[in-house]
C-alpha cells in the first residue's frame, strides 16, 4: 500500500517557528539542566556601574627624552587654549664621506644649512627669523637627552646678518634661480665659517670622531617674529650643510649630514596663558573638575585618579572580576580651530616602581586598548580591564594613570578634556562580575 505524505506549508512553519522562539526567548528558562556543569562558586552575578569619582589634575611635563626621533621641530606657535610653544633643534652634523680632499687653494663661495620639510606644520605661517649656532660641547649618540636640555652654543652666530626672515612652507618646491628643490628651511651661513672649514688640518676630516671633536654640533632655532611650527626630516640623510667651493682646478660642493647616525635632541619651551598660566608661576597641577589638558611638544598631560575603586569591595560581596572597563575623555569641541584638529589618539601611561612612565597592561592586551578621537561622538575612549583589575588586586605599584599624547616629541598638538564635573564630562564604565 502506497504511503500518503502530508505537508506543512514553508511559510506556515516559518511563522510557527518565530512564535516558538518569541515564546522560548522572553521567558526565563525553568529548567536546571546545564547549570551541573559550571560550579556555583563560578557563576558571576554582573554589576554595570558609572559612578565611580574619578579625579583629573592637569600636570606640566618636566621632561620628555627626545633624542634621536625620526623628526625634528622648528619656530613658534601659539596654540589656542595653551600658549606659546617654541620648538628648536640640537644635532650633530656627520662628514658625507671621510679623508676628504679640498683642493689646492680651496675658497669657500657660499655655505647653507638645507633642512628637509617632512610636510607636516602647526599654526599659520608667517615669516620668522632663525638662528644657528656651534654647541659648545658634544653629543653622544648612545646617550639620552631630554627636552628642555638646551645646550651651550658658543654664542657665534652663523646666519648672514640681515638675510630673512624664512616662511615654513612645508609643501611647496623652493626655487633658486633656476634649480627647483625639495620643500626645505634654507638658511644662508657665513661664507667665512665656510672658509674656516677649507682651512682645517686635513686629519679634521679623517673620521667622524675628529670632526666632531673640532664641530660637536648646531644649534637650530626661532629667534624673532613670525608665526607657526614646522616639522623637519632629520633621519634621512637628505638634511645636510652644503659648503659650495672652488679649487685651481673644480667647482663643487661637499655635504654635512644631519644622518640616523647624528645624535640630535628636540627641544622645547613653553609660555602658559589662561588658567594653565599657574603651571608657569611653579603650581605642581591644575584640578581639572571642570577642564584637563593635554598638549605634545613635552607640554603637559592628564593624571587621572580612581580614589574609591577599593569601596568596591565593601559594596560587592566575593572577589571580583573586571569584565569590561571604558574610560570615556569628551572633547570640548569649542576650542578646535582649523589648524589645529583634535589629536587623532591619545595613549595612557602609569609609572613602574622605579617611577618611570611604562605602558599599561592593556597596551599589550589582546583586546585593543583603542584611544583614538572618535569625531562622530567627539571623545576619546580606552579600554582599560587588565588596568583597572590591577589596581583592585593592589598589583600596580602607583595608582595614578597620565592621559598624554600618541606623539608627544614630534608635534605641536592639544587638546582639552571635559572634566568630571561636565554633564558629559569624564567616567568610567565598569563591568563587574561577583
Amino acid at each position: 500500500m502506497k504511503r500518503t505524505h502530508s505537508c506543512i506549508h514553508p511559510t506556515v512553519t516559518f511563522f510557527f517557528g518565530c512564535l516558538v522562539v518569541c515564546a522560548t526567548g522572553c521567558t526565563k528558562p525553568q529548567t536546571d539542566i546545564g547549570l551541573g556543569l559550571q560550579p556555583n562558586a563560578e557563576l558571576l552575578d554582573v554589576s554595570i556601574i558609572d559612578t565611580l569619582t574619578l579625579s583629573l589634575h592637569t600636570v606640566r611635563e618636566d621632561s620628555l627624552e627626545t633624542s634621536e626621533l625620526s623628526t625634528g621641530l622648528i619656530g613658534r606657535v601659539f596654540v589656542p587654549r595653551f600658549g606659546w610653544v617654541e620648538a628648536a633643534l640640537a644635532t650633530q652634523l656627520r662628514l658625507s664621506a671621510p679623508d676628504v680632499s679640498f683642493g689646492s687653494q680651496p675658497v669657500a663661495d657660499s655655505l647653507f644649512l638645507q633642512i628637509r620639510w617632512t610636510g607636516d606644520m602647526y599654526g599659520q605661517s608667517l615669516p620668522q627669523q632663525f638662528s644657528v649656532q656651534p654647541l659648545a660641547n658634544g653629543l653622544d649618540i648612545d646617550s639620552a637627552y631630554y627636552s628642555n636640555q638646551w645646550p651651550a652654543t658658543t654664542g657665534e652666530e652663523w646666519v648672514v646678518e640681515g638675510s630673512g626672515p624664512w616662511k615654513i612652507e612645508p609643501n611647496d618646491d623652493l626655487v633658486v634661480g633656476e634649480d627647483t628643490l625639495a620643500p626645505q628651511l634654507r638658511l644662508p651661513l657665513s661664507v667665512s665659517v665656510g672658509q674656516s672649514l677649507l682651512e682645517l688640518d686635513t686629519a679634521t676630516f679623517d673620521d667622524n670622531a675628529s670632526w666632531t671633536e673640532h664641530l660637536p654640533g648646531i644649534l637650530v632655532r626661532h629667534t624673532g617674529g613670525g608665526h607657526g611650527v614646522g616639522a623637519l626630516d632629520i633621519s634621512s640623510g637628505l638634511s645636510v650643510m652644503r659648503l659650495h667651493y672652488h679649487n685651481d682646478s673644480d667647482t663643487t660642493f661637499y655635504d654635512f649630514l644631519i644622518s640616523p647616525l647624528s645624535a640630535r635632541i628636540n627641544l622645547f619651551s613653553h609660555a602658559w596663558v589662561g588658567e594653565l598660566a599657574s603651571l608657569q608661576g611653579g603650581l605642581d597641577s591644575l584640578e581639572g573638575s571642570d577642564k584637563a589638558y593635554v598638549l605634545s611638544a613635552s607640554g603637559c598631560k592628564t593624571m587621572l585618579r580612581i580614589p574609591h575603586l577599593e569601596s568596591l569591595k565593601d559594596s560587592l560581596d566575593g572577589d571580583l572580576t573586571v569584565l569590561k572597563a571604558e574610560l570615556v575623555l569628551p572633547v570640548d569641541e569649542h576650542v578646535f580651530y582649523k589648524r589645529f584638529a583634535p589629536q587623532d589618539q591619545l595613549f595612557v601611561l602609569m609609572k613602574n616602581a622605579a617611577g618611570n612612565n611604562v605602558s599599561t597592561p592593556d597596551q599589550t592586551s589582546p583586546i585593543s586598548i583603542n584611544g583614538t578621537y572618535d569625531a562622530a561622538s567627539k571623545q576619546y575612549v580606552f579600554n582599560l580591564s587588565s588596568t583597572v583589575q590591577g589596581m583592585l588586586n593592589g598589583d600596580l605599584a602607583h595608582p595614578e594613570l597620565y592621559i598624554v599624547s600618541n606623539r608627544a616629541g614630534i608635534s605641536v598638538a592639544g587638546v582639552v578634556l571635559e572634566g568630571t564635573e561636565q554633564e558629559e564630562g569624564a567616567h568610567l564604565v565598569l563591568t563587574i562580575g561577583h
